[in-house]
């Protein structure tokens, strides 16, 4: 089976997509009978593209697109998604699956199977809670692209569902492949190692961590304010790329470390008194794994697919619009380092349950479910889903 990925995910800023994608296919690179080429938006290689060593010209030329007239960024994404587009269609004939991880799928070359994952469904259940270009983009081209797709991964349960809400999709068609945690990668670290790390940051021994862009939807101001309430407490930790967040740092009570390389968040997930992730959606939320796995205990909300990769391991907020509630959850953590082990303990059971082994399997099933159809079609057929406009979901 020949396999081209969209690799896009790993030359920008490293994101919860961009692990997926680097660690799905480190997995099925160890398979037998596969071959993977890469599509890095210029080029296929044989290679997992690398992430950039800097962060800070991508941030800056993303800043300046969102100050552009949306109408003008919009005509700008569309426009490099086609130039793409057109290289893809130039370098990625003569393979069986393309594989789409991203968001938009690019047209194939004859005889090649689309799959999809689709990772959560914000820019049509949320669209307020994105730049408006994208929100626009996705609009516009996203739904009109789903009838070439052969077939649908969802990383939960729960966008499997809004799949079938949203967009009218079979949900018989769309298999479940729930990320993974690397446990080589992401552990509790020796007391050094988190010492080290703490002081390379400024960071005091005790405080609350936050990971995240701080875009609206990840609901980091809720943790601000409950903070506000209860002046006692450890400051909070912002770890990731802040150019969601315009928000003046609280004077004293949060320390913004911007993006984070991946070696140094074990040591501050197991550092933390506590990870905090009060989101309001989320297609699955791979930092409440990663904090899990480092030993942290984890507060979150039971909205959308959380309760999923939670469990009975975390500490949930019933109202995530209520500041003074979580004041009072994170006073218990704060009080109480008995309650602190046992939400560790239970997390560390709780990771054991999400192997990347796991959703290289589900990737495979579907692969091969698609090729087997690719082999029963007429010459010529195309095998696409069917699904519903926008305005008809």
């Amino acid at each position: 089976m020949r396999i081209v990925v969209n690799a896009l995910p790993l030359v920008n800023v490293r994101t919860g997509i961009g692990r997926y994608v680097d660690m799905l296919y480190r997995e099925l690179a160890q398979r037998p009978g596969i071959e993977i080429a890469y599509f890095d938006g210029a080029r296929v290689t044989r290679v997992i593209p690398a992430s950039p060593a800097s962060t800070a010209g991508w941030s800056l030329l993303t800043k300046a697109f969102w100050l552009l007239p949306s109408p003008v960024a919009v005509l700008i994404r569309a426009m490099l998604h086609h130039l793409r587009e057109r290289r893809f269609l130039r370098l990625c004939k003569g393979f069986d699956i393309y594989h789409e991880t991203a968001l938009l799928p690019f047209r194939t070359p004859p005889g090649t199977k689309t799959v999809l994952t689709v990772h959560d469904l914000g820019l049509l259940r949320h669209p307020q809670w994105h730049p408006a270009e994208r929100a626009r983009f996705f609009d516009r081209f996203f739904v009109k692209r789903l009838p070439q797709v052969d077939g649908f991964l969802a990383v939960s349960e729960f966008t499997r569902r809004e799949m079938g809400e949203l967009l009218g999709i079979d949900p018989g068609r769309v298999a479940v492949s729930r990320l993974g945690i690397d446990l080589n990668s992401f552990s509790r670290p020796a007391p050094d190692q988190i010492r080290s790390v703490r002081e390379r940051y400024s960071l005091p021994e005790r405080y609350f961590l936050f990971v995240g862009s701080g875009d609206p939807r990840k609901n980091v101001h809720l943790v601000r304010q409950a903070l506000k309430l209860a002046p006692e407490l450890p400051p909070l930790a912002i770890a990731g790329w802040s150019g969601w967040d315009n928000a003046p740092p609280a004077d004293g009570r949060e320390l913004r470390l911007g993006y984070v390389d991946d070696a140094d968040l074990p040591a501050l997930y197991a550092g933390a008194l506590a990870f905090v992730y009060p989101s309001l959606y989320e297609g699955f939320g791979l930092p409440i794994l990663e904090a899990m796995a480092c030993g942290c205990p984890v507060v979150t909300t039971g909205l959308a697919s959380l309760p999923e990769v939670a469990g009975d391991a975390a500490l949930y907020l019933d109202d995530p619009t209520n500041p003074a509630a979580l004041a009072s959850l994170l006073r218990r953590l704060d009080a109480d380092p008995d309650l602190r082990q046992g939400l560790g303990e239970a997390g560390l059971a709780q990771v054991s349950k999400f192997p990347w082994r796991g959703t290289a399997d589900a990737t495979m099933r579907l692969f091969n479910s698609t090729m087997d159809r690719r082999k029963a079609e007429p010459s010529g057929q195309g095998g696409g889903v069917s699904c519903m406009t926008r305005s008809s979901a």
